[in-house]
């Protein structure tokens, strides 16, 4: 550790006194170790009780030290009392090797300063420190093209697995690549009870395809540590297969560089700058300072003040931490609050003393200690009772909230008449370091059974919650999510708002939930008994189970009613495929009684004759030949007035099914809710990457499918690709709708989108009429896209991609840009769920109060959709 930064004799005939420039502290460091630090302090004008300091370690808050350690060695001095020392140990999380800077301040922030042996005085130390850890790691090899791994640093001592290490790549003793190992390995962290972010990917670049084999070294850095499985040999593409790649490639690069050219004009006249998420706190930056003014233009001013009830159970917090978290309450820009503190049973004397002195020197802060520890759910329960505010928010005691946190609740809560708001959020370190933004989508009751995204920060009408009555203490971890699901069933979706701003900053600790889902599977465990009880409120039958590792659940309803589908499957030639197709719906679907219309857009090949006569003789099956120019739209409004079923699946000729239950699952989806007009399901390339898991609107310029392109068992941006979730629109390559909802939206377009867009436009129809759209992410089906129809892009269709491009711009363009399902924060240029924007405030509209949905309650009518009561016409019945 090194030296106090600062000196000055000190005057050993009188007591050692703190400089002048702060609080009159009299004080002594008499030992700086390796890792600790002590010695005695005590405030002369105040020497009835011991001295409390923050310890502040890089401007951060990192533990609050109270001087109350005898020091029988001070007689001289002639204190009223020797209980004046104190003693304190350098958090774990700074002995990281790096450069911290410590200093002490009075519980007011005033920097106190203390002298030291051999003259110095400690206005701030600085120390660097190194643990003592090992390296875990392994090489999986080569997985679909690309080189995996995984990498972990061990510290046994404080019981930690983390990832984040950086990893050299090299061939023949020269570096190719450094990797971050940050990746989401969800199989390290369930096996080795692991931070999950510890993966990485590597591919090899087009400079070493050369003919042949190659050796790849793999060390983690700094120490040049080899990871298991390294080195790793790989055989390159031979000079045939690398000559037509390239000659693919230079096709490929011809239209690049015109769209590429195109776009960078385009950018000139409007530019914008544009953030990656790994770029986050360069965002923030620029981003937080401007809330407060988004804010106002969002939703104006407020006319009154209601008392804002913010309550806080504690329990055994960090000291420094937990006094952040009050100080941001403090600092909040909205008068009108009170702050209550329920100790739950902490039974720990700092903890008390500092309680009582935050009561004392502020009156809105009350204290209630409990006489033993009864969980969190107990005391967030005690403080609802204690709370006088006609609104409640519900706050951890080591979480930070920003200033304008409460004024852009309550401002919300005017303009929209919401009894439950909730908003974005981020995670932040000991060093004040933000980070994992989640940017949430506006109210989505769908999402809520697989995941409380809603989470922090939560601002409530105080009768909704003493109406949803007490939390369950048999549920604690998952409390909150119980309690949010209680809430929501006597709430209507429009009183349900969504503040799209990061308002509130979670801890993120070396054990908490913040820091890696795993570290809570009774947490995981409870929130899915949450899941299952609401169910059973709602009169619905279904089954709740954890996904692997995560605090995330696979929601499934379990419903015996058979209304009927109709699956109907356009094609044009490419027989084979087609057969394929349909054999495969035909051995694998189960429980659900189905007709499949063919609809044959004039095939030519030799034997499509054959497979209409073979296909139109099997049992529920009837081809439909339509003999015109390909019109994706009316094929299907063809094949659609021919249907028998109240329920229409669209579905393409390249899909494939293999799960026994797809089709069950996406009909329970639709009759478990009678809001719901259209379900789409999840798709995969051959190769298992994603090709659709839900519309985006508006990126790219009309839509663009979620996480294409990312490994299908991948849970994607927060666990939006694994879990069901409302959207605002689904593929009709596998669609299931609704006919009511059909016939409401008028059906296809046959007009205007022939090809493209047809199915968004849809959806957005379907909608507008009073209905939802549902990704059901665990109906999993094999894509192999554009089989049919070729790609949309190539010279002869370009102009009339433009032109439907155009239609869906001039009819939807208010709506594009607004998807309520995907954060205003994300950039609408390139893929979806990538890159952040700083929104402007002079570009924010005002918001209006929303009018009540067609189906009024936010889990919609259930009364008609209980399990067992068969209805001819199903769930469309309403």
């Amino acid at each position: 550790m090194a030296k106090p930064s600062a000196n000055s004799r000190r005057n050993v005939a009188a007591p050692p006194r703190a400089s002048t420039a702060g609080p009159t502290i009299l004080g002594f460091l008499d030992r700086i170790e390796e890792a600790s630090l002590a010695g005695w302090a005590v405030d002369p004008g105040d020497m009835s009780r011991p001295l409390s300091l923050r310890v502040m370690i890089d401007g951060q808050i990192a533990d609050v030290i109270t001087c109350d350690l005898d020091r029988p060695d001070l007689h001289q001095l002639h204190l009223p009392n020797t209980r004046v020392g104190f003693h304190f140990a350098i958090p774990y999380l700074y002995q990281d090797g790096l450069r911290h800077v410590l200093s002490l301040a009075t519980m007011d922030g005033q920097k106190v300063t203390l002298p030291a042996r051999a003259g110095f005085a400690l206005p701030e130390l600085h120390f660097c420190l190194t643990r003592r850890v090992h390296v875990e790691g392994v090489l999986d090899g080569l997985v679909d093209g690309v080189v995996q791994g995984w990498a972990l640093r061990v510290d046994e001592r404080a019981g930690l697995k983390s990832g984040g290490l950086r990893i050299l790549v090299s061939t023949g003793g020269q570096p190719l690549a450094e990797l971050l190992a940050d990746q989401f390995r969800a199989d390290v962290a369930e096996a080795l009870g692991a931070d999950p972010c510890c993966g990485f990917a590597w591919t090899p670049p087009a400079s070493l395809h050369a003919n042949g084999a190659k050796t790849f070294d793999f060390h983690v850095m700094p120490d040049r540590i080899p990871l298991r499985g390294s080195p790793v040999e790989l055989r390159m593409p031979g000079t045939s297969e690398r000559a037509r790649i390239n000659a693919l490639i230079e096709k490929a690069d011809d239209l690049l560089r015109y769209a590429y050219g195109l776009r960078r004009d385009l950018r000139a006249v409007l530019p914008a700058e544009t953030f990656c998420l790994a770029r986050y706190r360069e965002w923030a930056a620029q981003s937080q300072p401007l809330v407060p003014a988004r804010i106002a233009a969002r939703y104006g001013a407020r006319e009154d003040s209601p008392l804002v009830s913010v309550i806080c159970p504690v329990y055994r917090p960090e000291q420094g931490a937990f006094i952040a978290a009050v100080d941001s309450v403090l600092a909040q820009t909205y008068g009108n609050w009170e702050l209550i503190l329920v100790d739950d049973g902490s039974d720990d004397a700092r903890l008390t003393a500092l309680l009582r002195r935050l009561a004392g020197d502020c009156e809105r802060i009350r204290v209630e200690t409990l006489p033993a520890n009864r969980g969190i759910a107990a005391a967030t329960n005690r403080a609802i009772e204690l709370a006088r505010g006609a609104f409640i928010a519900f706050f951890d005691h080591d979480d930070l909230l920003d200033p304008c946190a409460l004024d852009a609740m309550m401002r919300a809560q005017a303009a929209t008449g919401a009894r439950l708001l909730y908003s974005d959020e981020d995670k932040i370190d000991r060093r004040g370091q933000v980070s994992e933004p989640n940017f949430k989508p506006d109210f989505n009751y769908r999402l809520l059974l697989d995941l409380n995204y809603i989470c922090h920060l939560v601002v409530v009408d105080a009768a909704l919650a003493r109406e949803a009555g007490r939390l369950d203490p048999s549920l604690d971890g998952a409390q909150d999510h119980d309690l949010l699901l209680r809430m929501v069933e006597r709430l209507g979706g429009h009183e349900i708002h969504h503040v799209p701003e990061i308002l509130y900053h979670w801890r993120i600790t070396e054990r908490s939930t913040a820091a890696a889902g795993a570290a809570k599977p009774a947490a995981a465990d409870a929130g899915a008994r949450a899941v299952a009880a609401h169910l059973r409120r709602r009169g619905i039958a279904g089954k709740t189970a954890r996904r692997g590792a995560l605090t995330c659940y696979r929601t499934s309803f379990v419903i015996d009613d058979d209304p009927g589908v109709s699956i109907l499957i356009p094609y044009r030639d490419h027989i084979a495929m087609t057969q394929q197709c349909v054999a495969a719906i035909r051995e694998v679907t189960a429980d659900v009684s189905c007709e499949t219309l063919l609809l044959d857009n004039w095939s030519q090949e030799a034997d499509a004759e054959r497979f209409a006569v073979e296909q139109g003789n099997l049992a529920d099956t009837r081809v439909l030949r339509i003999p015109e120019p390909f019109n994706y739209s009316r094929i299907n409004n063809l094949g659609v007035a021919a249907a028998r079923h109240p329920f229409l699946l669209f579905m393409n000729n390249d899909v494939f099914v293999r799960d026994p239950l797809w089709l069950r699952t996406m009909l329970n989806e639709a009759l478990a809710d009678p809001g719901v007009g259209a379900v789409g399901a999840k798709l995969l390339y051959p190769n298992g990457m994603v090709q659709h898991a839900g519309v985006v609107l508006g990126v790219g310029g009309v839509a663009d499918h979620g996480f294409r392109g990312l490994p299908g068992d991948q849970p994607g941006y927060i666990a939006h690709a694994i879990a069901s979730r409302e959207v605002a629109a689904v593929t009709a390559a596998c669609m299931l709708v609704r006919r009511e909802a059909f016939e409401a939206a008028g059906g296809f377009d046959e007009a205007d989108l022939t090809v493209a867009f047809n199915d968004v436009d849809l959806c957005m129809k379907i909608r507008a009429a009073g209905y939802r759209i549902i990704y059901a992410a665990d109906v999993v089906c094999e894509h192999r896209e554009s089989l049919s129809r070729g790609d949309d892009f190539d010279d002869s269709k370009v102009a009339r991609f433009m032109f439907e491009n155009e239609a869906m711009l001039a009819r939807w363009g208010r709506e594009l840009a607004v998807d309520p399902f995907y954060s205003p924060h994300f950039s609408r240029e390139g893929g979806a769920y990538r890159d952040l924007r700083v929104i402007d405030p002079a570009t924010v509209e005002r918001v209006a109060p929303q009018p009540p949905e067609r189906f009024p309650r936010a889990v919609a009518r259930a009364a008609g959709t209980v399990p067992g009561r068969k209805r001819r016409r199903g769930a469309g019945s309403a």
